[in-house]
């Protein structure tokens, strides 16, 4: 009887949870749509490249740039390239010259690349439409607002690169590469010999996760003196726990890049791993490859065992800012502004059992 009790009562606990969280949303006046810059890119005509441009750059301004330069790396349309409005005086001999080997024809050689082609197409079938990214993420970011308010909310914009990156930050910005987010099995990630436990984490599903952990390391850079092991687990951990904060009906498998295996493993050998770190001496290493080794991806952790997953300290990171969290009462603002990653530790007084 006592335990129906109890099980009903935790039942109407996360009821009323979950009907308060929906009220709070409602009122936050926030929307999200993702832009289709992938769509409008792949729809310029190829033989006026030259005539369209400028419109596409001045819809999508510091984006197109940060594209062109940053992601695909074809450079961005010059006095020489572009020519602005001095084309009217030149003749259609000297425009040709100076378009041979331009930003256009970098351009156009991207836009007719068979791989690149073959991804756009297979993301219009994907992502045939956004209603669902724009519901989830309007959701994360109004969870954003409520904890940080003031704070401003990113453009969101959807590209396809080549492969080339999956999210891209800047300044207001936020790029997600639809071609890294086909499904775990698209054949194009073999034959371009991505590994297994990367293309894992390729899905659509996943998008959700990975820009709001990749908003949050923007906004929240990690920032110590100590540029050591635990500084960078304890900041991983923030990320993760903010993340989750923001997407809190997302599977832990979504949030942690991990299958549900790797996250029973992790639970059931937590207190292995953490005094591997300490009886090694590991926690207080400044070594980047030490560090890499810990807190990058890889197909496992060699340091604990071929079954723990690769980043498997990154979650026991988050394990310390959670029992943190928990036992100081702080909030999610004050946990994104602490910078004193030893103190997390102390306060949290972390010591898993198992």
């Amino acid at each position: 009887m006592k335990k129906l009790l109890f099980f009903t009562a935790l039942l109407l606990t996360l009821y009323v949870g979950c009907q308060t969280d929906r009220a709070k949303l409602r009122r936050v006046n926030l929307s999200v749509e993702v832009q289709r810059f992938d769509r409008d890119l792949f729809a310029l005509d190829l033989d006026s490249l030259r005539e369209q441009v400028p419109a596409l750059q001045q819809k999508y301004g510091e984006f197109f740039r940060l594209f062109c330069t940053g992601i695909i790396g074809i450079g961005e349309p010059t006095d020489e390239d572009f020519l602005g409005n001095r084309h009217d005086f030149l003749t259609d001999e000297a425009l040709d010259a100076n378009f041979e080997g331009s930003f256009f024809d970098n351009l156009y050689d991207f836009l007719t690349n068979e791989v690149v082609s073959e991804s756009f197409e297979a993301a219009q079938e994907v992502f045939v439409d956004m209603k669902w990214l724009n519901s989830e993420l309007t959701k994360a970011f109004k969870r954003y607002t409520l904890a940080f308010p003031g704070d401003s909310i990113p453009d969101v914009i959807a590209y396809v690169a080549g492969f080339n990156q999956s999210i891209m930050l800047a300044d207001g910005l936020i790029g997600i590469g639809l071609d890294k987010y086909l499904g775990a099995d698209y054949e194009l990630y073999d034959y371009l010999g991505f590994f297994r436990y990367v293309s894992r984490n390729m899905y659509p599903t996943k998008i959700p996760s990975d820009v709001m952990r990749s908003w949050a390391a923007g906004k929240f850079p990690m920032q110590t003196a100590q540029n050591d092991l635990l500084s960078h687990i304890v900041w991983e951990g923030k990320l993760l726990y903010f993340t989750k904060q923001m997407l809190p009906a997302h599977p832990d498998t979504s949030i942690f890049g991990f299958t549900a295996e790797q996250l029973k493993l992790c639970e059931n050998n937590e207190r292995f791993m953490w005094l591997q770190l300490i009886e090694r001496k590991l926690l207080f290493s400044t070594h980047q490859f030490t560090i890499a080794r810990f807190t990058q991806e890889r197909p496992f952790t060699q340091d604990f065992s071929q079954e723990a997953p690769g980043r498997a300290a990154n979650w026991l990171g988050y394990r310390i800012v959670q029992q943190y969290m928990r036992r100081t009462n702080a909030t999610l603002v004050e946990l994104m502004n602490n910078n004193n990653y030893r103190e997390i530790l102390e306060k949290s007084g972390y010591n898993p059992r198992r």
